[in-house]
Parts: C-alpha cells; structure tokens; sequence
C-alpha cells in the first residue's frame, strides 16, 4: 500500500476518534429535561340532582347526590359540602320548578318541608291562586296542561247581553285538578278543575266574573309570531254570543 494513503487514513481515523469523544463531552453539558406537574384544580362538592324531578313533586336523599365541581365555577346559590345536613335537610322540600338531572341544587328552586303548603310553593311570590271548573268545550278540548299559558275569555250570561271578550292573557296555569306536573306524561288530561296563577285585583275581577257569566280558557302557543298581528287579525271588535240557535 502506497505510504501516502496509510497516512491519509491515518489522520482519518484520529479525527474520527476525535470528533466522537468531543461530542460526548458535548452530550454531558446539556442540561436535563425539566418534568413540570399539572397544578391540580381546586374542587368543592356541590349537591345536585340525580334525576329529572318535576314542579310539585317532593324531595327525597334518593333524588339528590354529591358532585365534585371545580371552585371556581361553583355560584354563590349552590348548595355545597360546607353546609352541614344541606342534604339530609332538603327531604320532602318541594320543588318550585322542574329541575333536571345534573343541575345545581339552589334554594330559590326547591321550598323546605313544613315551611308551606304544596299550591303555595309553586304559587310565585305575591300572586295567588284561583280555580275554574272547565269542560272540554271551555278548555281547549282538554289539552291544557300545567305549566302552559292561556286567555280567559269572559262571555255575558243569559240576560247579560253584549259580546264576548278576553279579560285575561298569558295567565300561567298551576295544576289541572291535582296534576302539578310541567311535563306529564300524557298530552291530554281530562280536568274538571284549572288552578290558576293571578295578581290579587286579577283575582277579584275573575271571582266576580266568575259569577256573573260563563269563562272559557283559550291555550296560547309556546312560540312568538314572527310579525305582530293586525288589531283586526287579533279579534273582532264585534263578536256575537250564540246561544240556543240565535245571536
């Protein structure tokens, strides 16, 4: 082998050797790898429902459970671990509202047991409640149920004379006879008793009214309309009461 080429790779291998231990030494002074812990999240346990419990319907430790939540998504209302007994003390109270499984427990939704009565739980704060027995034919065929919204149409008696007319909007229905329930199960009760929701001179103009003719409950629908209807589109300003064949 000529001398020139031995001593070509000669150097070869000597600057590969030196250049593997240099990096080496590089490798050493290369600082570690830092491991940073997720910060873990502060949690409270807040007290919510298991299931779906309708308006009316009482509470019992079943109907409730503990959930971890985080803090700072935990409101001021809810009911949390730091009040003693919370939970064992909302036996029997009576939901206000239909409360849906996995909500918060507040006390604003739900009313103690002993502290009212049933209709004055749902009943809200300064209204009261007044009662009218219906038939098919003055209650939309039946299908009002709790919790929809109706008009109160006043017609004149016998004797009375004049036109009927609507005394009474968007006034909120509370039970049909003892059916407290938002959503029943049925779409149809066959009621003989509406309990209303009213202001109290409400009520004493539906108790006279009451008395003085006949009132028929009109459902309203759940939805808005689009555009505000036409005052000749809302009524007639003369609508005529047929009685026995004759206007």
């Amino acid at each position: 082998m000529n001398v020139s080429r031995v001593a070509i790779l000669g150097v070869a291998l000597v600057a590969g050797v030196g250049a593997f231990f240099l990096m080496l030494g590089n490798n050493n002074e290369i600082a570690p790898v830092q491991i940073v812990e997720p910060v873990r999240e502060e949690t409270v346990r807040v007290l919510v429902s298991s299931k779906d419990i309708q308006r009316g319907q009482r509470l019992s430790l079943e109907d409730t459970t503990w959930v971890v939540w985080p803090k700072k998504a935990v409101e001021p209302t809810f009911i949390t671990d730091k009040d003693a007994g919370a939970r064992e003390n909302l036996e029997n109270a009576v939901a206000r509202s239909l409360i849906v499984k996995g909500e918060p427990l507040v006390n604003v939704k739900v009313v103690r047991a002993g502290s009212s009565g049933l209709m004055a739980a749902i009943l809200s704060p300064g209204m009261r409640a007044v009662t009218l027995r219906v038939s098919p034919e003055t209650s939309s065929g039946g299908f009002i149920l709790p919790g929809d919204q109706v008009d109160i149409i006043f017609s004149p008696g016998r004797n009375g004379g004049g036109s009927a007319r609507t005394m009474f909007e968007n006034v909120r229905v509370l039970a049909v006879n003892t059916v407290f329930s938002e959503n029943t199960e049925s779409a149809h009760i066959d009621g003989s008793n509406v309990t209303l929701e009213m202001s109290p001179q409400d009520a004493e103009a539906f108790t006279m009214a009451r008395g003085a003719g006949g009132l028929s409950l009109v459902l309203r629908s759940i939805f808005k309309p689009e555009t505000e209807l036409q005052a000749n589109e809302r009524r007639s300003s003369n609508v005529s009461v047929i009685r026995y064949g004759r206007s």
